[in-house]
């Protein structure tokens, strides 16, 4: 097998580039023909392979170089890498997923019908990708970067944290073989088949647009000033009225999600607190019993993984922040360790999950008849800023119908 990574120049794609060839695979890493893609290239050709970083760690993982096997291989020839690889993971922002997707189509990977991997994929992602790729493509839809990664040099993959879980959606057509090669690569993915579960989960678009613009003249200052600005600490707990626009959207999307017919947590009319509770708290009383912890807690992601939750119950599951009814966002950020470590602004909070994040939560929410005055209140503070509607350029869904989109979201 020949895993391909598209977007090598990236920090996530060095993360997978350099974590599977660690694994024995036959890694192939394409990167554009720029400096950067080039920089990257010449540093791997040069040293015939990529260091790995790890932190201190409890799987006692140590730092190391590995060497390119045999039958990996890093070029910015593209015909040369869709020709040769099995699978194809862009590890690129959600924005350049359909320019990405039309070089490679170029390329006649459509010839292939090899699954494409979009990590992550935002929101409703596969149709825009069916139309140049053709009907039914097979794409799978992460919800999130496996990793929390950096990438120091040109020739380093700096992997902070895998991630234990996440829900990836299989959107199109999968033969047997294809589900084989997906299960062994990412075990760690709950592989659905309901594309909403990816799309609606999209924390990013709650925690990042809002925060950003609300805090944009600020940020800005302390840059200039160069001063650091903690995103989460500074953003959002030391500031209440922020994490109330925050829990705003999240009904938005908690909102489209209960339209759709999928399981919610976290909805202000049924927050479903009861059923949450008994849950993590039956999880957490078993913590000291390893093995049925693990069957049991297999059982419970199976569970949520087919639900869509709140922002407050995602920080409960993902990062362990024990969930308090009735605490305020903003309080539940700032009991994240996680968060509590400064957190840089990244204009990617606006670019990246503006147009793929907010503009189809807009968008869905009209066509459902659901509230979302929030939403556009954001979105339009974004387009002053910029000066032209982001909408024209974002996941807008207006070349798609109602009835189609519904039942894309419902697998269907």
């Amino acid at each position: 097998m020949k895993i391909g990574i598209f977007g090598l120049g990236s920090q996530s794609g060095r993360a997978f580039f350099a974590d599977y060839l660690s694994r024995g695979y036959d890694v192939w890493g394409y990167a554009r023909n720029s400096e950067n893609g080039n920089r990257v290239l010449d540093a791997i050709h040069k040293l015939g392979g990529i260091y790995l970083e790890r932190p201190t760690n409890k799987n006692k993982e140590e730092s190391k170089f590995i060497p390119l096997s045999k039958d990996s291989c890093v070029t910015n020839d593209l015909s040369y890498f869709v020709q040769n690889v099995d699978v194809v993971i862009i590890a690129l922002p959600s924005i350049y997923q359909e320019e990405s997707v039309q070089a490679m189509c170029d390329a006649g990977i459509w010839r292939r019908r090899i699954p494409v991997i979009l990590s992550p994929s935002r929101s409703i992602a596969s149709p825009y990708l069916w139309k140049i790729l053709g009907d039914r493509y097979p794409i799978v839809c992460f919800s999130t970067c496996p990793y929390s990664c950096k990438a120091p040099k040109p020739e380093v993959s700096l992997i902070k944290r895998r991630k234990r879980t996440w829900i990836s959606s299989l959107e199109g057509d999968f033969n047997p073989n294809h589900i084989k090669m997906l299960k062994e690569l990412f075990p760690q993915a709950s592989l659905s088949k309901i594309p909403a579960l990816t799309s609606l989960n999209n924390i990013g678009a709650i925690f990042h647009c809002a925060t950003y613009l609300l805090n944009y003249d600020e940020i800005n200052r302390r840059k200039e000033a160069g001063e650091v600005f903690s995103f989460y600490m500074d953003g959002i707990a030391a500031r209440p009225e922020v994490g109330e626009v925050l829990e705003a959207i999240d009904q938005v999307r908690l909102n489209i999600a209960h339209a759709l017919g999928i399981q919610v947590f976290g909805l202000k009319e049924n927050g479903r607190e009861d059923v949450w509770r008994k849950l993590t708290n039956g999880l957490r009383a078993l913590e000291d019993e390893i093995d049925v912890l693990r069957k049991i807690r297999k059982l419970f992601l199976e569970y949520l993984n087919n639900c869509v939750f709140s922002a407050q119950h995602w920080l409960d599951i993902t990062y362990g922040v024990e969930r308090i009814e009735g605490e305020s966002l903003s309080s539940a950020i700032g009991r994240t360790p996680t968060y509590q470590k400064n957190s840089v602004p990244q204009l990617r909070y606006l670019t990246e999950d503006i147009p793929t994040g907010l503009v189809p939560f807009e968008a869905l929410a009209k066509m459902l008849d659901i509230e979302c005055g929030i939403v556009t209140e954001m979105i339009e503070k974004y387009n002053q800023i910029i000066g032209y509607d982001i909408r024209d350029f974002g996941r807008n869904l207006k070349i798609f119908k109602k009835e189609y989109l519904i039942g894309y979201m419902k697998g269907e």
